[in-house]
């Protein structure tokens, strides 16, 4: 009777097991553990020394990672508030830089000027400095005014001086009909 029980009891352990070899393993739910935090509705505003709105981060979830001092964030948009116009920049997802004081986007970044001489660049990623006021691009650039297309492989934009600088340029003029 013992010998009957002990080969009932691995005959049933051994179904037990080759059937569950059949059932599809999924990855345990990885938990970072360097998080500090994580905001949601993120709208994160910078004024300048007179007190006007320099520039405002807007995303809809941000997480801070100690380790490496910075902040990941999905789906950034940042308005850019100058004197000689205000711009509009936005991405899939970036980085700021805790320790410069940088943001990095990439992923379909579009950036616009906005008002009457309106330009749109697009490019893979740029980082934003805001104390300078200065975007630049070690990714292809491309440029649109509606009346020319101009690429570039590298790019530096000095926002406040409205300086505007292309490595290896390439363009594409539209003559207009009169």
């Amino acid at each position: 009777m013992v010998f009957i029980t002990i080969l009932g009891a691995i005959a049933v352990g051994w179904v037990y097991e080759s059937s569950s070899k059949d059932k599809i393993t999924r990855p345990e739910l990885e938990i970072p553990t360097d998080i500090d935090f994580f905001l949601t509705q993120l709208n994160y505003r910078v004024f300048n020394k007179s007190g006007s709105l320099a520039y405002q981060l807007q995303s809809p979830y941000l997480e801070h990672f100690i380790k490496d001092d910075i902040s990941r964030i999905e789906d950034p948009m940042i308005q850019i508030y100058l004197a000689s116009g205000d711009w509009q920049v936005k991405a899939s997802r970036g980085n700021i830089i805790h320790q410069q004081e940088w943001v990095e986007l990439d992923k379909d970044v579009v950036m616009q000027k906005m008002g009457a001489k309106s330009i749109q660049v697009q490019s893979d990623s740029i980082i934003f400095k805001p104390d300078q006021d200065l975007v630049s691009s070690k990714t292809t650039v491309i440029i649109n005014t509606g009346r020319a297309k101009i690429t570039g492989d590298q790019a530096i934009f000095d926002l406040r001086n409205e300086v505007y600088s292309l490595k290896n340029t390439r363009a594409i003029y539209y003559h207009a009909n009169i």
